[in-house]
């Protein structure tokens, strides 16, 4: 009862949230240099993501996870322009329809999945979308200077346990693991998306590791990767290879 009346509680501020975030879109589409607008406006979308997660509405973290990242992508390279306002908008629009849904006897969130899709590779233009699950911060910036000229988004995650969520929750082209991530190695994380019943079931995994020790075949990794003074050559020529097959 507690956690139903709590979840309820979260539904029901959802109206004004959605409310402040249209406000926020919208002001940052007036005035572009308004970062603080711009600090509110990410933290009340990773504030949902956090929400939907502990209450059970993992439609809502993977629409906020989208969303998330569209903002950290726009606020590095475009600008707060009208198309920004309006992607963003329409990204706040479904978490309206998110929450109308979710009080229902039966909530079926399919429409709003189909529209996520169409939002996400509305905003690709022709882009592969790859997750990297890297610890080591030296390592995952390596691996993104040596994939920056191909056309790709990519998503950094240093947490195996988080990685795995990502992808049973959201669409991907490929996925690239070190061997030792904390919370759940990169072995262990493709067994069990392999074992699941998602999208990414059966995605292009690269494995990078800095031994050679026996890789289980059921892990279906397309290529292993050893860690050494070559791995950001052979890093590319993997990814290459993935993509065209």
């Amino acid at each position: 009862m507690l956690l139903a009346r709590m979840r309820g509680e979260f539904l029901a501020e959802m109206p004004e949230r959605c409310d402040r975030l249209d406000e926020l879109i919208l002001k940052l589409e007036k005035a572009p240099e308004d970062l603080n607008s711009f600090a509110e406006l990410y933290r009340g979308v990773h504030s949902l993501k956090g929400s939907g997660g502990t209450h059970g509405l993992s439609i809502i973290t993977t629409l906020c996870h989208q969303l998330e990242s569209y903002l950290s992508e726009t606020d590095a390279k475009h600008g707060f322009d009208t198309a920004f306002a309006s992607r963003s908008l329409a990204y706040v629009d479904l978490l309206r329809r998110v929450e109308l849904i979710a009080q229902q006897t039966s909530p079926n969130y399919s429409a709003i999945e189909s529209d996520l899709e169409t939002l996400r590779q509305a905003g690709l233009q022709s882009r592969k979308t790859g997750l990297i699950a890297e610890s080591s911060p030296m390592m995952a910036a390596l691996y993104q200077q040596a994939l920056g000229k191909m056309p790709l988004q990519l998503t950094l995650v240093d947490n195996g346990l988080a990685a795995l969520e990502r992808l049973l929750q959201e669409h991907y082209d490929f996925v690239i693991v070190g061997r030792e991530v904390k919370e759940l190695n990169g072995i262990a994380m493709i067994v069990a998306l392999r074992s699941s019943q998602v999208r990414n079931q059966n995605i292009p995994a690269i494995l990078v590791s800095s031994n050679l020790d026996a890789v289980p075949d059921h892990a279906g990794f397309g290529a292993t990767i050893l860690r050494d003074k070559n791995v950001a050559d052979n890093l590319v020529v993997a990814v290459q290879a993935v993509l065209s097959r």
